[in-house]
């Protein structure tokens, strides 16, 4: 019975560690799928929320699959790259082009989707204050690039319309707080975990 019973729970474990191996995949895949298809692409020469909102997607699917799965090789050197393409198009000249024109778009997409890449396979090769750092910058640049798309969007972007952009600045705003909540609820869950299993090692010990 107690064999049968601790199979059991070792097909439960698996199958528990098979779905979370997946998770991120199909989370990425799902970004993608929704934020990238011919009806949003259609959307994106008129409004400029699912043309960002495409943005986000593609950079942090590359990033998720990057990290959890062995794509490319692992190389703090990605680090360079991934991070250069993901800053290349939000500068004004460059995303405006990607609005415009449909194939300068897809080269855009494909590129933001590789930086995410490049990036996530770095973030194994890079200490935590580096992770940090990056994580500081990304929020500096995304409140400074919401806040300018709020208070003057015709400085970035003549495209699409001023009041379009003014309310995209405040959804990647919301965005970025979500994220930056949803990173520091995960941090302070997994460091719970590690201490947990530190003290009951502890006690283990203690009671041999």
């Amino acid at each position: 019975m107690k064999e049968g019973g601790s199979e059991k729970n070792g097909d439960n474990k698996h199958s528990s560690i098979s779905s979370k191996k997946y998770k991120p995949l199909i989370f990425s895949l799902i970004l993608i799928v929704f934020t990238v298809n011919p009806l949003v692409e259609e959307l994106m020469n008129i409004n400029i929320i699912p043309y960002m909102l495409a943005h986000y997607s593609l950079f942090i699917s590359g990033i998720l699959i990057g990290y959890f799965y062995s794509v490319l090789k692992r190389s703090p050197w990605h680090l360079i790259p991934g991070v250069a393409l993901g800053v290349l198009w939000h500068l004004p000249f460059f995303f405006n082009l990607g609005a415009i024109y449909l194939y300068i778009r897809i080269v855009e997409e494909f590129t933001l989707f590789l930086g995410g890449l490049l990036l996530g396979t770095s973030l194994h090769c890079v200490n935590n204050t580096v992770k940090i750092l990056l994580f500081a910058l990304w929020m500096v640049g995304d409140t400074y690039l919401s806040a300018l798309f709020m208070i003057s969007p015709l400085s970035y972007t003549r495209v699409y319309p001023p009041s379009q952009t003014s309310i995209t600045g405040i959804i990647m705003f919301l965005l970025m707080n979500t994220i930056v909540v949803f990173i520091l609820l995960e941090y302070m869950y997994r460091y719970m975990v590690k201490e947990e299993k530190e003290f009951e090692q502890k006690s283990g010990q203690k009671a041999v």
